[in-house]
Formats: structure tokens, sequence, C-alpha cells
């Protein structure tokens, strides 16, 4: 039994090792490798000789050394995604964050929130702050990992008497022809004050 919780052991370790440093991972990434009993023993003790950690219940990453920070790991967003894997759950980033990486708005946001189709509720322990899964409308939840969402929540921040053609011209330029697809694709679901906005960021040269 020791050999062949130690061959479960290495495969384990193949398959995390190949999914890079920053790849954040649950027992239900591995359900193909057999029994969820044997896979958590392996687990526990990969955890218990320090070559992956775990960052909250049911959720592991791969601790390495950063030569200025110290020790780091996958990163939040890759923990939520293996949330969202397990539990079948569609993000939607918040505004904030949206703007910030469209290049629409320079402020950071001061935590982490993702929008969901099911119950509101915080998780605990990714990093060392907590992440907020926001309920949200089954029609916002349509744009929901597509370009249309990232810039419907970045204009919903921004907020509507702040933003402008003028604005949103950088963004444009970057977008290509499948984000622009996107755009034109979920107007129907996008508020009557941002489809100008949409059909302006989806407008061909």
């Amino acid at each position: 039994m020791k050999n062949a919780y130690g061959t479960l052991q290495n495969s384990i370790l193949r398959r995390i090792k190949s999914k890079g440093a920053e790849w954040a991972f649950t027992p239900s990434d591995l359900a193909d490798f057999g029994d969820p009993r044997s896979v958590g023993k392996a687990l526990t003790r990969l955890v218990q000789d320090g070559t992956i950690r775990r960052v909250r219940r049911g959720v592991y990453e791969i601790p390495r050394e950063h030569p200025l920070i110290g020790t780091v790991g996958a990163g939040a967003d890759a923990v939520v995604a293996a949330i969202a894997r397990r539990d079948g759950l569609k993000l939607l980033t918040s505004g904030a964050h949206a703007a910030n990486l469209l290049g629409l708005s320079t402020q950071v946001a001061a935590k982490s929130t993702y929008g969901v189709q099911g119950r509101s509720r915080t998780s605990q322990g990714i990093g060392r702050a907590a992440v907020e899964f926001k309920r949200r409308s089954p029609k916002a939840m349509m744009m929901a990992e597509r370009t249309s969402g990232w810039v419907a929540e970045a204009l919903r921040s921004i907020g509507r008497a702040h933003i402008d053609m003028e604005r949103l011209q950088p963004l444009r330029a970057r977008l290509g022809a499948k984000e622009k697809k996107q755009l034109r694709d979920d107007l129907r679901y996008a508020p009557a004050w941002m489809r100008p906005f949409f059909l302006e960021l989806a407008r061909d040269e």
C-alpha cells in the first residue's frame, strides 16, 4: 500500500508541476486519479513534506521563494479560479479591477470581489485578504468571463458621468476582431446607457 501511495503521490506531483507555479488546485482537479480518500492522503503527504501548501480548506498551491518578498504562491486569482472550477461557478470580475486592467482607470481595487449567479458569500484565507462572491443578475452573468463582461463592469465602476468616447480610444485600438464581436453579440445584455460605448469599442477602423 505504501508503494501505491508513493506512485499516486508522484503522479499527482507531476500533474501539479506540469501546470506551472501559478496554478492553484483542489482535489476536484485530480478526480481522474481515482479514490478521493487516496488522493486526499497523497495531498496530505505533499503538504507535510512542504512540496505544496494548503491555502484554505480544500485549495492548494506550490509555494516558491521570491528573492525579495519571501515565500509566494500561485496568487489570489489562481485560488479563485480553482474555487470556481470546483464549484462550477462563472465569475464576473469587479468593476474596479476590470477598469484597471483595461487601462480605463489607474485605481487599484481595495478588495477582490467577483460576481456569481449563486448566493453571495465571503471566502476567507486567500492570501491576507478575503474574497467576496457577490450575487449578480442573470443578465449580467450572461457576460461573465467575456470581454463584454469586463467592459460592462469597468463602465459601471467608472460611472456614466465620467466616461466618454475619447477615453475609450486606447482600449478600442487594442481589441481584436474576436473581442469586438463579443461586444456586438452581447449588446442586448448591457444597460441601455452602455450600449453606445459598446458600439464605439466594437467599431472597426
